[in-house]
């Protein structure tokens, strides 16, 4: 795959533009990224077949499919294919070019989604700094500085805290400032649950279209070969909820392969699946983890002492200092943006301060930030408080009824 932007489609030949194809085929249509699957499909051999070359002919003054990128002439190949269908012809007939119009119809739906880029989506050069950056995290720059270097380091890091510090947002920000740019094909995320596999993640037998099973390999493989094609450039995966997984399941032989001091070839394994002249696996050096862990859920929680090892754990803590007071100024007013940074730091001081609670469950900035059109300021945080903030106190002060009460009237006096 080019070093540029995948979904860039100007200036690239047709033999380019599908790679790019298969790409999407993989990245929008796949449950885990199956992109070498994409390039076996017969989605990416349209230009191969004698119907779509004839109307390319006919429309484009070319034989190959790849060599338009124009989406009013793909859909005028469409339409074409759809009259000829309305004219009748043999059973068989009809149901090919059914199918060849299905396929058209996904490289039409591939042109209109890279149209709808914008530049800066596009852009694969646009640098990122963290000081000029006007969207960024309230964390303090020093702060943030240190877990990039930290993360660089260690090359695998968990953000841990509360609800709504923002973790999964901080953690693309971090991604964009390793990178150096805002690159958003060098990252990925994945969010961990109770049903998520080592099939999924890595490798696994799954069945096919025609009902035969096969292995496959999985989101954080393929992203894995992507990087080693591409040694020089940086490459991200963000786990958010990453201990609401199985982390021994998942991961399996990654428990050893994600260390920093093991990311070379002198390292790889034979993988749980797979054949016995199959390629060894390990991650490259310029492979980073990021993992977003919610310390606010009782039921769950990383025990796997083997994988603490392997992560860095970063505290993000609630933001209600001068720049959080500065975004919600841009919309109420500074005696009001005062008043609820007091009333949320006294809850949080009880919350932290509580031997049944602690600081993993102090109220984060991110309930606040969704301000939209404000048409009365009492109203909105009204309504946060009745429908975010005290049902997650009553979560947490589920046997102190006292207490909920307590904060509830703190937020609401």
């Amino acid at each position: 795959m080019s070093k540029q932007s995948v979904y860039k489609l100007t200036g690239k030949s047709p033999e380019e533009v599908k790679k790019s194809f298969i790409h999407y085929m993989g990245d929008k249509n796949a449950t885990s990224k199956q992109i070498k699957d994409a390039a076996n499909s017969r989605y990416a051999k349209i230009d191969t077949i004698e119907e779509v070359c004839i109307l390319c002919q006919k429309y484009c003054e070319t034989k190959n499919v790849f060599n338009v990128i124009d989406v009013s002439k793909i859909v005028k190949i469409s339409e074409s294919l759809t009259k000829i269908i309305e004219e009748g012809s043999e059973q068989g007939v009809i149901k090919e070019l059914k199918n060849t119009r299905s396929y058209i119809n996904k490289y039409r739906d591939f042109l209109l989604f890279c149209a709808n880029l914008s530049e800066e989506t596009l852009d694969s050069t646009t640098p990122y700094e963290f000081a000029d950056d006007p969207d960024k995290p309230f964390i303090a720059e020093e702060k943030f500085n240190e877990i990039v270097e930290l993360l660089f380091r260690k090359k695998n890091i968990i953000l841990q805290g509360a609800p709504g510090v923002g973790k999964t947002f901080l953690a693309k920000k971090i991604a964009y400032q390793l990178i150096g740019m805002k690159k958003d094909e060098n990252i990925e995320t994945v969010q961990f649950h109770q049903s998520y596999s080592y099939e999924d993640f890595i490798q696994g037998i799954r069945p096919t279209t025609t009902g035969e099973f096969k292995v496959r390999n999985g989101i954080f493989y393929y992203f894995c070969e992507i990087a080693k094609e591409h040694p020089d450039e940086t490459y991200v995966f963000i786990i958010d909820e990453i201990n609401r997984g199985n982390l021994s399941k998942i991961f399996g032989e990654l428990m050893m392969l994600i260390e920093f001091d093991k990311r070379s070839p002198r390292y790889a394994l034979k993988l749980t699946y797979g054949e016995q002249d199959s390629p060894r696996f390990y991650v490259p050096e310029n492979v980073y983890l990021i993992g977003c862990m919610n310390t606010a859920d009782r039921s769950i929680a990383i025990v796997d002492y083997a994988l603490r090892r392997r992560f860095a754990f970063c505290d993000v803590e609630p933001e209600f200092g001068d720049s959080f007071k500065h975004f919600l100024g841009t919309s109420l007013s500074k005696d009001f943006v005062d008043e609820l940074c007091n009333k949320v730091n006294r809850v949080n001081d009880i919350i932290r301060s509580s031997s049944s609670l602690g600081k993993g469950l102090e109220i984060g900035h991110s309930y606040f930030c969704q301000l939209g059109s404000l048409d009365n300021e009492q109203d909105w945080w009204h309504s946060i408080c009745k429908f975010e903030l005290f049902p997650y106190l009553r979560e947490i002060c589920f046997d102190n009824e006292e207490l909920c009460n307590e904060l509830c009237h703190i937020l609401s006096d």
